[in-house]
């Protein structure tokens, strides 16, 4: 039905956060394809509150290797289907397990299922497998790289003193001159998946020619100035060393990222490795590099001599990002019919879909989902 703004007014937000509710519940309930060859990308997300939401994203093998592989891209929003949302209070594997065999009745059992190592998820997917032996579990790269440089610099006295001298240093220069010369701010959670910004922050300052910064800084005196310089980031000089055996740990696991993010996993490793033009020299790098090759033939000693498939469950953690940032808005951080953005984002929105979503979907049936999930919101208890 066509509607003439021009003679109703313009909507409210709240009728089109409505309409975008009953558009994402469509695509949630609309019975998806029975087929042989899915794989499924799982995920847990989390705000305030004891829930959690399951979500189980779908894309078919033949999909990777006749759009994706071909072309080494990365899967993008629209490639993948939402198969499941389930609203959980409790996470144990048993439950996970169930969710996913009741989805495998309904949409065929997947060749491959792609996750990280998050102890509920890793125990439901195993206990799956007990049913479905062949199904192969792939443990993702992103998380994969993110744990070995995790527990790489965790154990590195330097690097944590890096770090928080990097904090320091930052709290005593965002209010002055130099401000611009700041150490990005630093995440208090998944920092490991963000490392090489202080890294390169750190490597691109010392190779700055002081004359530069003197130059963008033409209010104080040049003598003045260096001194500030090496009073405020002089401590930098001792870890020169340090930064550059990092930066390669860094570089390495990005490269073999990029590769299997774009070209899917398969036995060909040797491929991987020569990729990267890095000299690995010393035992530090070295044995980091082994744990690459360990994690590598791991994963690849599961799928057959010519099969390539999937290794990176990043789509799901960009909708989880797109999701939250619909959520932001909301006074209360606690998963609600927001939540259903999530299947908004992997959706073809035509016209026609459009209309037969809203034909389909009255609010009354947006407000029953919604009662019978979450119960009484939070804002609406407080």
């Amino acid at each position: 039905m066509y509607v003439d703004f021009s003679e109703h007014g313009t909507p409210s937000f709240s009728s089109i956060r409505k309409w975008l509710g009953r558009i994402g519940l469509y695509e949630l309930n609309r019975k998806k394809e029975y087929r042989s060859d899915w794989i499924f990308i799982v995920d847990l997300t989390v705000e305030l509150g004891t829930e959690k939401a399951l979500v189980v994203l779908g894309v078919s093998q033949q999909l990777l290797e006749e759009q994706v592989f071909p072309l080494k891209r990365g899967l993008g929003h629209q490639d993948v289907e939402l198969l499941a949302l389930e609203i959980m209070y409790s996470t144990k594997g048993e439950y996970i397990e169930q969710k996913l065999s009741e989805l495998t009745k309904k949409v065929g059992r997947p060749v491959q299922i792609i996750a990280d190592h998050g102890s509920d998820i890793q125990r439901g997917i195993k206990l799956y497998q007990q049913q479905y032996p062949e199904v192969i579990y792939t443990y993702d790269v992103t998380h994969a790289m993110a744990l070995l440089l995790k527990h790489e610099l965790v154990a590195d006295e330097k690097y944590q003193s890096f770090i928080q001298q990097c904090t320091q240093c930052r709290q005593q220069l965002q209010q002055t001159e130099l401000s611009f010369l700041s150490p990005p701010s630093q995440r208090s959670q998944c920092r490991y998946f963000n490392i090489e910004r202080l890294i390169n922050w750190a490597i691109k300052l010392l190779d700055s020619p002081i004359d530069i910064i003197v130059e963008l800084v033409p209010n104080i005196e040049p003598a003045i100035l260096r001194q500030k310089l090496k009073s405020k980031l002089g401590w930098l000089i001792n870890y020169q060393e340090s930064l550059s055996i990092w930066s390669q740990m860094v570089q390495v696991t990005r490269t073999v990222e990029t590769h299997l993010k774009t070209c899917g996993l398969n036995q060909k490793l040797s491929s991987v490795l020569e990729l990267q033009q890095l000299t690995m020299r010393g035992n530090s790098l070295v044995n980091f590099q082994l744990k690459i090759i360990d994690y590598l033939t791991i994963e690849s000693s599961k799928i057959q001599s010519e099969q390539t498939i999937l290794a990176t469950s990043d789509v799901i953690e960009s909708l989880f990002g797109k999701y939250k940032q619909f959520s932001s808005r909301c006074p209360f951080k606690q998963i609600g019919q927001m939540i259903l953005s999530i299947s908004l984002s992997t959706m073809k929105l035509t016209g026609s879909v459009v209309k037969l979503a809203l034909e389909t979907v009255r609010y009354l049936d947006l407000e029953a989902w919604s009662d019978q999930v979450f119960g009484q919101s939070m804002l609406s208890k407080r």
